[in-house]
């Protein structure tokens, strides 16, 4: 258990280490399945959005995931269903930090307060 609350942290400081290179990035937590295609393989897991700007949503992965490779992020009532492109990857700590910018506009997705 511990080593996944520290595996956690981990994961938490490399996407907000990202987001301070998104200066409209919000703070979020939205569970969802992210897919990627690799040579033809459609690869997924769960993950949970950290931050989103209105274009972007941010989140760690373990997929082998690299800039410009497209992916799908959808959450468990269908709010969310949306094809994004990474903008930006960052690695740390067996980790990877994604941004993936929306192919289309997403109205509404993240709400401020």
């Amino acid at each position: 258990m511990a080593n996944q609350a520290a595996a956690s942290t981990r994961a938490q400081s490399s996407v907000a280490a990202l987001a301070q290179f998104f200066p409209d990035a919000s703070p979020v937590r939205i569970p969802v399945r992210v897919v990627g295609l690799k040579q033809g393989i459609a690869l997924s897991e769960e993950t949970v959005i950290e931050f989103g700007t209105p274009q972007e949503a941010l989140f760690a992965s373990t997929l082998p995931l690299e800039f410009e490779d497209r992916v799908k992020l959808e959450n468990t009532d269908g709010s969310l269903c949306a094809e994004a492109t990474v903008v930006a990857v960052q690695y740390q700590a067996g980790r990877t930090a994604i941004a993936a910018r929306f192919v289309r506009e997403i109205a509404n997705w993240i709400i401020k307060r």
